[in-house]
């Protein structure tokens, strides 16, 4: 196992996206900060597709390139760093009105002028609003928040009166957070990972008191670099919090493991990633996955201790699913309970597409009035 960190691109996306299954049958896409569609050259297939880059793009712009003079003035950079602005919350609210406002020009035009099969478009401002915000999850100063939240309403009203059918997903949701769990402080208890606490206390120290253009200087531009100064070896180890993973060096000792966080009051389960995916690049994901318990927020970092008290929001295993529709019933009752991966087989069948025998998911036909030409229409599988 090779000691690299890297960031993700659209070049490691291995399946065809949905808009490339729609190329194949001349279906034209739009795509609006959409994660991993930078850089463009990343993306096959692309003939009939408008992309506007996504928040962690290194650039805001638009392909195709012709586009770009047309809507350079409302590409603007998204104030997505909301950590750096905990101190003047006001003042973020209005920042982050004022990017949602200039950027859906954009939104309008393409949705209003242009053709499409499908229009894709993601709302990053939700989830800064409710990691700074934590309070708007109990339903308190809600008018930091109202004005965004009014015209990204307005917008799905819109988007409402145009489309055949509307479909509202988040891949998570958002709990306040009370506790903080070090998860390789556990792991180095229980002697998977072995690192120079003198090291960590230092960096910790440095990360307090010294300029960020310094400390950068010092150890690097990697979010990941302080890691590697403070470990000296280790059988596993989490590098990003968000994704519930740790990579493990040594399989030898994976039920061990499983069984030693286990043990933690702040964790509700420990599952090996092969029970949950499958495919040829598995091995490029973290071994395991680690499930918290509501109200825990995890960390890669080194403390002096495995949890300490903290008051954030942050993500929550349960997304939302809302559909909106000529044929979508008033009433649904899932037979399973529907899943992210469940969208682009149930899109490609709206759409008469067939769907690739490899692709996760089904296709919801809970949602469709029975007697649609939707719901009584058989799903077609092919083999990609």
């Amino acid at each position: 196992m090779k000691n690299h960190v890297s960031f993700y691109t659209s070049r490691d996306v291995k399946y065809p996206r949905l808009s490339e299954l729609l190329e194949s049958a001349n279906l034209r896409s739009i795509l609006i900060n959409l994660p991993m569609t930078y850089p463009f050259s990343g993306i096959r297939r692309k003939d009939n597709t408008i992309i506007v880059s996504d928040w962690a793009a290194p650039e805001q712009t638009i392909f195709p390139k012709k586009l770009e003079t047309k809507y350079r003035e409302y590409l603007l950079n998204p104030p997505h760093e909301w950590a750096k602005h905990g101190k003047n919350k006001r003042e973020y609210s209005k920042k982050v009105k004022e990017y949602t406002e200039t950027r859906l020009n954009i939104y309008h035009d393409l949705l209003e002028k242009e053709k499409w099969n499908l229009y894709f478009i993601v709302f990053s401002e939700i989830d800064w609003f409710s990691h700074l915000f934590p309070e708007i999850l109990n339903g308190e100063n809600t008018q930091l928040v109202k004005p965004t939240f009014k015209l990204i309403n307005e917008f799905i009203e819109t988007v409402k009166s145009i489309a055949d059918f509307v479909f509202i997903v988040s891949d998570h949701g958002f709990e306040i957070k009370e506790k903080i769990f070090y998860v390789n402080v556990a792991l180095a208890e229980n002697g998977f990972i072995k690192y120079n606490k003198t090291k960590a206390k230092i960096i910790d120290v440095a990360k307090k008191v010294m300029p960020r253009k310094v400390l950068q200087k010092t150890l690097g531009r990697s979010r990941y670099r302080p890691i590697s100064y403070r470990v000296q070896d280790f059988d596993a180890i989490m590098v990003e919090p968000a994704t519930w993973g740790i990579y493990v060096k040594n399989k030898d000792k994976i039920t061990d493991m499983k069984n030693s966080l286990t043990n933690y009051d702040e964790i509700f389960d420990v599952i090996e990633l092969k029970k949950i995916y499958r495919g040829p690049y598995t091995s490029k994901m973290p071994d395991l996955i680690v499930i918290p318990k509501r109200g825990v927020k995890f960390s890669y970092e080194f403390k002096k201790t495995t949890v300490e008290k903290t008051y954030i929001g942050d993500h929550e295993i349960h997304g939302i699913f809302s559909a909106y529709g000529d044929c979508i019933k008033d009433s649904i009752i899932f037979e399973k309970r529907p899943r992210v991966y469940d969208i682009a087989p149930t899109v490609l069948h709206i759409l008469g597409l067939p769907i690739p025998a490899n692709l996760d998911g089904r296709v919801l036909m809970e949602i469709f009035n029975e007697n649609s030409e939707i719901a009584q229409r058989g799903v077609k599988n092919y083999v990609y």
